[in-house]
Protein backbone atom coordinates (compact mmCIF):
# COMPACT_ATOMS: atom_id res chain seq x y z
CA UNK A 1 0.00 0.00 0.00
CA UNK A 2 1.32 3.45 -0.95
CA UNK A 3 2.05 5.99 1.78
CA UNK A 4 0.81 9.57 1.80
CA UNK A 5 3.55 11.49 -0.01
CA UNK A 6 6.02 13.04 2.35
CA UNK A 7 4.13 12.78 5.66
CA UNK A 8 6.02 9.96 7.42
CA UNK A 9 9.36 11.25 6.19
CA UNK A 10 8.71 14.83 7.38
CA UNK A 11 7.84 13.60 10.85
CA UNK A 12 11.02 11.50 10.87
CA UNK A 13 13.20 14.43 9.79
CA UNK A 14 11.90 16.73 12.51
CA UNK A 15 12.37 14.04 15.15
CA UNK A 16 15.93 13.44 14.01
CA UNK A 17 16.89 17.12 13.98
CA UNK A 18 15.75 17.80 17.56
CA UNK A 19 17.20 14.53 18.85
CA UNK A 20 20.53 14.22 20.70
CA UNK A 21 22.18 12.23 17.90
CA UNK A 22 25.59 13.27 16.67
CA UNK A 23 25.61 15.28 13.40
CA UNK A 24 27.15 12.37 11.45
CA UNK A 25 24.47 10.00 12.69
CA UNK A 26 21.69 12.50 11.83
CA UNK A 27 23.00 12.81 8.25
CA UNK A 28 23.29 9.03 7.86
CA UNK A 29 19.77 8.44 9.21
CA UNK A 30 18.20 11.06 6.94
CA UNK A 31 20.08 9.61 3.94
CA UNK A 32 18.66 6.15 4.67
CA UNK A 33 15.14 7.58 4.84
CA UNK A 34 15.67 9.43 1.56
CA UNK A 35 16.59 6.24 -0.29
CA UNK A 36 13.26 4.65 0.64
CA UNK A 37 11.06 7.78 0.41
CA UNK A 38 9.06 9.41 -2.35
CA UNK A 39 9.78 13.05 -1.57
CA UNK A 40 12.44 14.93 -3.50
CA UNK A 41 15.74 16.00 -2.07
CA UNK A 42 14.74 19.65 -2.52
CA UNK A 43 11.62 19.13 -0.40
CA UNK A 44 13.72 17.38 2.20
CA UNK A 45 16.34 20.13 2.36
CA UNK A 46 13.68 22.84 2.67
CA UNK A 47 12.05 21.01 5.56
CA UNK A 48 15.39 20.45 7.30
CA UNK A 49 16.20 24.16 7.11
CA UNK A 50 12.76 25.07 8.51
CA UNK A 51 13.13 22.60 11.38
CA UNK A 52 16.66 23.76 12.18
CA UNK A 53 15.67 27.45 12.27
CA UNK A 54 12.68 26.67 14.48
CA UNK A 55 14.85 24.59 16.84
CA UNK A 56 17.52 27.33 17.15
CA UNK A 57 14.96 30.11 17.70
CA UNK A 58 13.11 28.08 20.34
CA UNK A 59 16.23 27.30 22.38
CA UNK A 60 17.52 30.85 22.04
CA UNK A 61 14.23 32.11 23.46
CA UNK A 62 14.27 29.58 26.31
CA UNK A 63 17.82 30.47 27.37
CA UNK A 64 17.08 34.20 27.11
CA UNK A 65 13.88 34.07 29.15
CA UNK A 66 15.00 31.35 31.56
CA UNK A 67 18.81 31.28 31.74
CA UNK A 68 20.58 28.54 33.66
CA UNK A 69 21.44 30.12 36.98
CA UNK A 70 25.07 30.34 38.06
CA UNK A 71 26.24 29.27 41.54
CA UNK A 72 26.63 32.85 42.74
CA UNK A 73 23.04 33.85 41.89
CA UNK A 74 20.98 30.77 42.68
CA UNK A 75 18.87 30.92 45.85
CA UNK A 76 19.87 27.77 47.68
CA UNK A 77 18.13 25.79 50.37
CA UNK A 78 20.22 24.30 53.14
CA UNK A 79 19.94 22.02 56.14
CA UNK A 80 20.11 23.59 59.57
CA UNK A 81 23.48 23.56 61.29
CA UNK A 82 22.02 21.74 64.30
CA UNK A 83 20.39 19.09 62.10
CA UNK A 84 22.81 16.17 61.81
CA UNK A 85 20.31 13.55 60.61
CA UNK A 86 21.17 11.22 57.74
CA UNK A 87 18.43 10.68 55.14
CA UNK A 88 17.46 7.02 54.95
CA UNK A 89 16.74 5.88 51.38
CA UNK A 90 17.43 2.20 52.03
CA UNK A 91 15.53 -0.63 50.35
CA UNK A 92 16.23 -3.54 52.76
CA UNK A 93 17.46 -6.16 52.66
CA UNK A 94 19.11 -5.55 49.26
CA UNK A 95 20.25 -1.97 49.82
CA UNK A 96 21.38 0.29 52.65
CA UNK A 97 21.62 3.95 51.60
CA UNK A 98 22.05 6.92 53.96
CA UNK A 99 22.64 10.38 52.47
CA UNK A 100 24.17 13.26 54.40
CA UNK A 101 24.10 16.17 51.92
CA UNK A 102 23.78 17.02 48.23
CA UNK A 103 25.39 19.83 46.21
CA UNK A 104 25.03 21.16 42.67
CA UNK A 105 28.34 20.77 40.84
CA UNK A 106 28.85 22.60 37.54
CA UNK A 107 32.58 21.86 37.14
CA UNK A 108 32.80 18.26 36.08
CA UNK A 109 33.29 16.42 32.75
CA UNK A 110 30.57 13.82 33.58
CA UNK A 111 27.98 16.60 33.39
CA UNK A 112 29.03 17.63 29.89
CA UNK A 113 29.42 14.01 28.77
CA UNK A 114 25.76 13.32 29.55
CA UNK A 115 24.42 16.47 27.95
CA UNK A 116 23.44 17.98 31.32
CA UNK A 117 24.37 21.48 32.49
CA UNK A 118 25.39 20.15 35.92
CA UNK A 119 25.24 17.19 38.26
CA UNK A 120 24.16 16.86 41.87
CA UNK A 121 26.78 15.25 44.12
CA UNK A 122 25.26 13.15 46.90
CA UNK A 123 27.51 12.41 49.89
CA UNK A 124 26.35 9.08 51.24
CA UNK A 125 27.04 5.80 53.02
CA UNK A 126 25.67 2.75 51.23
CA UNK A 127 25.92 -0.91 50.36
CA UNK A 128 29.13 -1.38 48.37
CA UNK A 129 28.75 -0.45 44.71
CA UNK A 130 29.98 -3.83 43.49
CA UNK A 131 27.34 -5.55 45.63
CA UNK A 132 24.68 -3.26 44.15
CA UNK A 133 25.86 -4.32 40.69
CA UNK A 134 25.61 -8.00 41.62
CA UNK A 135 22.07 -7.44 42.91
CA UNK A 136 21.07 -5.49 39.75
CA UNK A 137 20.24 -2.36 41.73
CA UNK A 138 19.84 0.88 39.80
CA UNK A 139 19.51 4.12 41.75
CA UNK A 140 17.53 7.18 40.71
CA UNK A 141 17.44 10.80 41.89
CA UNK A 142 13.94 12.24 42.08
CA UNK A 143 14.33 16.03 41.71
CA UNK A 144 11.84 18.64 42.93
CA UNK A 145 11.81 22.28 41.79
CA UNK A 146 10.61 25.74 42.77
CA UNK A 147 7.28 27.01 41.52
CA UNK A 148 5.54 23.68 41.04
CA UNK A 149 7.66 22.56 38.10
CA UNK A 150 7.30 18.95 37.07
CA UNK A 151 9.36 16.47 39.08
CA UNK A 152 12.14 14.80 37.08
CA UNK A 153 13.79 11.42 37.59
CA UNK A 154 17.50 11.08 36.81
CA UNK A 155 19.49 7.85 36.73
CA UNK A 156 22.54 7.97 38.99
CA UNK A 157 25.81 7.73 37.14
CA UNK A 158 27.59 4.38 37.53
CA UNK A 159 30.76 3.92 39.56
CA UNK A 160 30.35 6.36 42.47
CA UNK A 161 33.55 7.80 43.90
CA UNK A 162 34.65 5.92 47.06
CA UNK A 163 35.78 8.33 49.80
CA UNK A 164 36.41 5.87 52.64
CA UNK A 165 37.45 2.34 53.47
CA UNK A 166 34.06 1.16 54.73
CA UNK A 167 32.54 0.19 58.08
CA UNK A 168 30.39 -2.68 59.50
CA UNK A 169 27.20 -0.68 60.22
CA UNK A 170 25.32 -2.87 62.72
CA UNK A 171 27.27 -5.81 61.31
CA UNK A 172 26.43 -5.03 57.63
CA UNK A 173 29.38 -3.72 55.63
CA UNK A 174 28.83 -0.34 53.97
CA UNK A 175 31.14 2.17 52.34
CA UNK A 176 31.38 5.95 51.99
CA UNK A 177 30.75 7.36 48.48
CA UNK A 178 30.02 10.51 46.52
CA UNK A 179 27.28 9.71 44.00
CA UNK A 180 26.34 11.86 40.99
CA UNK A 181 23.01 12.50 39.26
CA UNK A 182 22.75 14.58 36.04
CA UNK A 183 20.30 17.49 36.23
CA UNK A 184 17.78 16.99 33.43
CA UNK A 185 15.81 20.25 33.59
CA UNK A 186 17.78 22.82 31.52
CA UNK A 187 16.18 25.94 32.99
CA UNK A 188 16.77 25.73 36.73
CA UNK A 189 18.29 23.57 39.42
CA UNK A 190 16.37 21.34 41.84
CA UNK A 191 15.76 22.40 45.43
CA UNK A 192 15.26 18.91 46.93
CA UNK A 193 15.80 15.29 45.94
CA UNK A 194 14.98 11.76 47.02
CA UNK A 195 16.86 8.56 46.20
CA UNK A 196 14.85 5.60 44.88
CA UNK A 197 15.39 2.19 43.33
CA UNK A 198 12.17 2.59 41.33
CA UNK A 199 11.86 5.30 38.64
CA UNK A 200 8.07 5.19 39.08
CA UNK A 201 8.61 6.08 42.77
CA UNK A 202 6.37 3.29 44.04
CA UNK A 203 8.95 2.26 46.65
CA UNK A 204 8.46 4.22 49.88
CA UNK A 205 11.56 5.26 51.83
CA UNK A 206 11.89 6.18 55.47
CA UNK A 207 13.03 9.76 54.81
CA UNK A 208 11.45 12.52 52.77
CA UNK A 209 13.28 14.78 50.28
CA UNK A 210 16.65 16.22 51.26
CA UNK A 211 17.82 19.74 50.30
CA UNK A 212 19.98 20.24 47.22
CA UNK A 213 22.48 22.92 48.16
CA UNK A 214 24.48 25.36 46.06
CA UNK A 215 27.89 26.33 47.42
CA UNK A 216 28.11 29.97 48.47
CA UNK A 217 30.17 31.95 45.96
CA UNK A 218 32.37 34.92 46.93
CA UNK A 219 33.55 37.48 44.40
CA UNK A 220 36.75 37.89 46.45
CA UNK A 221 37.86 34.53 47.79
CA UNK A 222 39.56 34.31 51.18
CA UNK A 223 42.98 32.61 51.36
CA UNK A 224 42.61 29.50 53.53
CA UNK A 225 40.06 27.29 55.29
CA UNK A 226 40.54 24.05 57.24
CA UNK A 227 38.21 21.04 57.27
CA UNK A 228 38.41 18.60 60.18
CA UNK A 229 37.08 15.06 60.28
CA UNK A 230 34.22 14.37 62.68
CA UNK A 231 34.74 15.41 66.33
CA UNK A 232 33.51 12.94 68.95
CA UNK A 233 33.54 12.13 72.67
CA UNK A 234 36.06 14.11 74.76
CA UNK A 235 38.61 16.31 72.95
CA UNK A 236 40.63 18.43 75.39
CA UNK A 237 38.97 21.90 75.48
CA UNK A 238 42.26 23.63 76.39
CA UNK A 239 44.03 22.04 73.42
CA UNK A 240 41.13 23.10 71.21
CA UNK A 241 41.61 26.74 72.20
CA UNK A 242 45.37 26.54 71.59
CA UNK A 243 44.84 24.90 68.21
CA UNK A 244 42.26 27.43 67.00
CA UNK A 245 44.42 30.36 68.02
CA UNK A 246 47.48 28.89 66.32
CA UNK A 247 45.50 28.38 63.10
CA UNK A 248 44.39 32.00 63.28
CA UNK A 249 48.05 33.08 63.50
CA UNK A 250 48.81 30.90 60.50
CA UNK A 251 46.25 32.74 58.39
CA UNK A 252 43.23 30.41 58.59
CA UNK A 253 39.92 32.26 58.16
CA UNK A 254 37.53 29.40 58.88
CA UNK A 255 37.59 25.91 60.42
CA UNK A 256 34.79 23.49 59.48
CA UNK A 257 33.99 21.27 62.50
CA UNK A 258 31.37 18.49 62.62
CA UNK A 259 30.34 17.01 65.96
CA UNK A 260 28.63 13.76 66.94
CA UNK A 261 25.92 13.49 69.64
CA UNK A 262 28.39 12.09 72.22
CA UNK A 263 30.62 15.20 72.24
CA UNK A 264 31.51 16.27 75.78
CA UNK A 265 29.85 19.38 77.20
CA UNK A 266 33.18 21.13 77.85
CA UNK A 267 34.37 20.64 74.27
CA UNK A 268 30.96 21.64 72.94
CA UNK A 269 31.11 24.88 74.93
CA UNK A 270 34.44 25.82 73.36
CA UNK A 271 33.20 24.97 69.86
CA UNK A 272 30.01 26.98 70.32
CA UNK A 273 32.04 29.99 71.45
CA UNK A 274 34.29 29.88 68.38
CA UNK A 275 31.22 29.41 66.20
CA UNK A 276 28.61 31.78 67.65
CA UNK A 277 30.80 34.49 69.25
CA UNK A 278 34.19 34.39 67.56
CA UNK A 279 33.18 33.24 64.08
CA UNK A 280 36.32 31.20 63.33
CA UNK A 281 34.49 27.85 63.48
CA UNK A 282 31.73 26.72 61.12
CA UNK A 283 29.97 24.20 63.39
CA UNK A 284 27.77 21.37 62.05
CA UNK A 285 26.39 18.07 63.37
CA UNK A 286 26.60 14.50 62.12
CA UNK A 287 24.28 12.20 64.08
CA UNK A 288 24.77 8.49 64.51
CA UNK A 289 22.65 6.22 62.32
CA UNK A 290 20.14 4.06 64.19
CA UNK A 291 19.64 0.28 63.90
CA UNK A 292 19.06 -1.11 60.41
CA UNK A 293 16.89 -3.96 59.15
CA UNK A 294 18.75 -7.27 59.41
CA UNK A 295 21.59 -5.77 61.44
CA UNK A 296 22.93 -6.38 64.93
CA UNK A 297 21.86 -4.50 68.05
CA UNK A 298 24.89 -2.21 68.29
CA UNK A 299 27.32 -0.41 66.01
CA UNK A 300 30.35 0.52 68.13
CA UNK A 301 32.79 3.29 67.15
CA UNK A 302 30.43 4.51 64.45
CA UNK A 303 32.30 7.81 64.35
CA UNK A 304 34.91 6.03 62.21
CA UNK A 305 32.37 6.02 59.38
CA UNK A 306 31.56 9.74 59.58
CA UNK A 307 35.07 11.13 59.03
CA UNK A 308 35.33 11.29 55.24
CA UNK A 309 31.68 12.24 54.49
CA UNK A 310 31.83 15.36 56.68
CA UNK A 311 35.19 16.37 55.16
CA UNK A 312 33.64 16.18 51.70
CA UNK A 313 30.64 18.17 52.90
CA UNK A 314 32.99 20.83 54.24
CA UNK A 315 34.92 21.02 50.97
CA UNK A 316 31.82 21.29 48.76
CA UNK A 317 30.31 23.85 51.12
CA UNK A 318 33.37 26.14 50.97
CA UNK A 319 35.02 25.49 47.61
CA UNK A 320 33.87 28.79 46.07
CA UNK A 321 34.78 30.87 49.13
CA UNK A 322 38.47 30.00 49.64
CA UNK A 323 41.50 29.71 47.40
CA UNK A 324 42.81 26.76 49.43
CA UNK A 325 41.14 24.22 51.72
CA UNK A 326 43.37 22.11 54.00
CA UNK A 327 42.29 18.89 55.70
CA UNK A 328 43.86 17.75 58.96
CA UNK A 329 43.13 16.80 62.59
CA UNK A 330 43.24 18.69 65.88
CA UNK A 331 46.79 17.46 66.52
CA UNK A 332 48.13 18.75 63.18
CA UNK A 333 49.01 22.15 61.72
CA UNK A 334 50.34 23.28 58.37
CA UNK A 335 53.94 24.48 58.00
CA UNK A 336 54.40 27.81 56.28
CA UNK A 337 56.78 27.78 53.32
CA UNK A 338 58.14 31.23 54.13
CA UNK A 339 61.32 31.93 56.19
CA UNK A 340 60.04 35.37 57.20
CA UNK A 341 56.72 34.09 58.54
CA UNK A 342 58.32 31.08 60.19
CA UNK A 343 60.80 33.35 62.02
CA UNK A 344 57.97 35.61 63.16
CA UNK A 345 56.12 32.63 64.61
CA UNK A 346 59.21 31.48 66.48
CA UNK A 347 59.54 34.95 68.03
CA UNK A 348 55.89 34.85 69.11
Amino acid sequence: MDRAPGCPEIVAYSDIIVSKMTLRRKIATISNILRSSRITKTQCLVWIVVCAITYICYHTYIRTQHPIVSPRRHASVSRRRDDGAWYNYSAPPALLFFAYSAFVDVRTPPAAANGAPAVVRVIAISTKSEVQLQRHITLFCVFNYHGGRTTTVSTMLPNPSPIGTGYPLYGIFVREYVYACPILWPITWPITLSISTDPRRQHATESGPMPVEVSVHRDVMRPLAVCVQVTFERPDPVRLVEWFELLRLLGVSLVGVYITPDISESAHTVLRHYSEVDGLVDLWRSDYIGPVVGGSATSPRQYLMHGSPVINDCVYRNMYQFKYIAVFDFDEVHVLNSPLLSTALLII
